[in-house]
This record gives structure tokens, C-alpha cells and sequence, in this order.
């Protein structure tokens, strides 16, 4: 019973002491600093290489000891005339002196062809008076007052040209004007009786009727 205790005695003591030590391990690793917990991982830790490439711009010098920037600034240069001159019209694509004046020519040429076929058309409308306006006839004539014949289509016609009216003029007579190559005629605008004209007509021979006289 003694030898029993003693082994009960000496097992608690290894305990305690046991016990204790554990104790005084966690106190101590409680209050140590966390930088000492990181110590071995970052000695772990693999360095980063420094880069050795610089950092700034290096400008290399050409033999004349011209910076290389001298290029840069010559290329620009270059490229400001290019387009300068790329710009500025090219003497070599300028108009013909000949060409020009050929077409000078021509367009002075059209516009003296229309003047002068205005001035047709004037002459053509103008009334015509102690003018023969030609005949088909031939042989001795004889004064028709046949609507529809020869001789009455000419008359209507020197009516027309003597007194600026169209081919719708209203005829209210053609008649013997005095002797047989001789006529009167009286007419008006279409739908204006009452702006008559008086013609008289006198035969040409082998050139037609021609009105004397126009009165309105």
C-alpha cells in the first residue's frame, strides 16, 4: 500500500510538471511577435531579380555623332514637301493653250448660228409687203377663188406672211380686187372677229402674189 501511493505520488508530479511546461510553451508562443512567425516563410521567399533593362530611353548616336531624334525629324520633314507639293497643282496638267482656243472657236461659231437663225426666224415673221412669195404655178394665170385650189392656198399664204397671222385665221372673204390679177381679202385672228384686216393682193408673174397694202 506504501509502494502504491509512492507511484501515485511520483505520477502526479511528472504531470504537473508536464503540465506546466506545456503551459509556459503556450504563454511564450502567445505573446511572441508575429514578425517572428514570418521569418521562415520569408526566407522561402524567392527574391525578385532587379530588371536591368533601363528605364529611360536610350538615343544612340550615328558616327557624325547626330542624334538618331535627327531622323525622326528629317522623315518629317520629308513627308511636310511631300505633300506639299502633292498640293500645289502640277504645271504639266494645265489645258492646252490649242485645245482652249479650239474650243473658244467653237463656242463663238454656235452662238453666231443661233443669232443668225434668230434673225430667220425674225425675217420669217416680219410682214412681207410689195414682195412677190413665190409660185408653183406656171403658164398663164388665171385667179382662182376655189377654196382648196392652187392659186387660193398662195393667196392665203401672202395673207399670212403680210399680216403675221397663223393658219387659223378667220377668212370672211377673198374677192376680185379690181382686175383680173387683182384680189382682196379680208381676215382676222381666230376668235377675234373684230380685229379685221384688209389685204389687197396683185399677181407677179412667174413669182406669185404679193400684197400691196394691209389695213386694219
Amino acid at each position: 500500500m506504501g509502494r502504491y501511493n509512492k507511484r501515485e505520488n511520483s505520477t502526479k508530479k511528472r504531470n504537473v510538471v508536464l503540465f506546466s511546461t506545456l503551459s509556459a510553451i503556450l504563454l511564450a508562443l502567445l505573446f511572441l511577435p508575429k514578425d517572428a512567425l514570418l521569418i521562415g516563410n520569408e526566407e522561402e521567399k524567392p527574391v525578385e531579380k532587379e530588371s536591368k533593362e533601363p528605364k529611360h530611353k536610350v538615343v544612340k548616336l550615328q558616327p557624325d555623332n547626330e542624334s538618331a531624334y535627327d531622323d525622326d525629324e528629317t522623315n518629317k520633314d520629308q513627308k511636310e514637301e511631300a505633300t506639299t507639293a502633292t498640293e500645289e497643282p502640277s504645271e504639266e496638267i494645265g489645258i492646252d493653250p490649242e485645245k482652249e482656243a479650239d474650243q473658244k472657236k467653237k463656242a463663238e461659231e454656235k452662238k453666231k448660228k443661233v443669232e443668225e437663225k434668230k434673225k430667220k426666224q425674225a425675217a420669217a415673221n416680219k410682214p412681207k409687203l410689195n414682195e412677190p412669195i413665190g409660185t408653183s404655178q406656171t403658164g398663164t394665170h388665171t385667179s382662182s377663188y376655189e377654196k382648196g385650189s392652187v392659186d387660193w392656198n398662195e393667196k392665203l399664204k401672202a395673207i399670212r406672211l403680210a399680216t403675221g397671222l397663223d393658219e387659223n385665221m378667220t377668212v370672211w372673204k377673198i374677192a376680185n380686187g379690181g382686175g383680173p390679177q387683182k384680189s382682196v381679202a379680208e381676215v382676222s385672228p381666230d376668235g377675234k372677229p373684230g380685229e379685221r384686216y384688209t389685204v389687197n393682193l396683185e399677181w407677179v408673174d412667174q413669182k406669185g402674189w404679193k400684197v400691196t397694202s394691209v389695213k386694219k
